[in-house]
């Protein structure tokens, strides 16, 4: 949890948990009912919708600051696990904060 913004390495994990990589793969998967990638994302989507409720950040800033190496990739997830674009989120935010 307190990794997410840095590249994570399944391997590593694993490695930390004493574990192989498949191994670790089941464990987490039965426990979490996702996989680590998607458990991963989850989370940083969720700290980019915290910093997108702020004007201070632009889209690529957040992007960066949650785990993103490319704003692509950013945006794709962001979309797949919200259901919008990250500029279409935060103008729901700002009207919704208007009301």
């Amino acid at each position: 949890m307190q990794n997410f913004q840095r590249d994570i390495n399944l391997s590593e994990v694993a490695d930390l948990c004493n574990m192989t990589t498949n191994s670790f793969c089941r464990f987490f998967k039965d426990r979490a009912q996702k996989s680590l990638t998607q458990f991963v994302n989850e989370i940083r989507i969720g700290h980019a919708c915290k910093l997108l409720q702020s004007a201070d950040y632009s889209i690529s800033e957040v992007c960066y600051a949650s785990g993103y190496n490319n704003l692509t990739n950013f945006n794709k997830f962001f979309k797949q696990i919200t259901g919008m674009k990250p500029s279409q989120y935060r103008g729901h935010i700002n009207n919704r904060s208007k009301e």
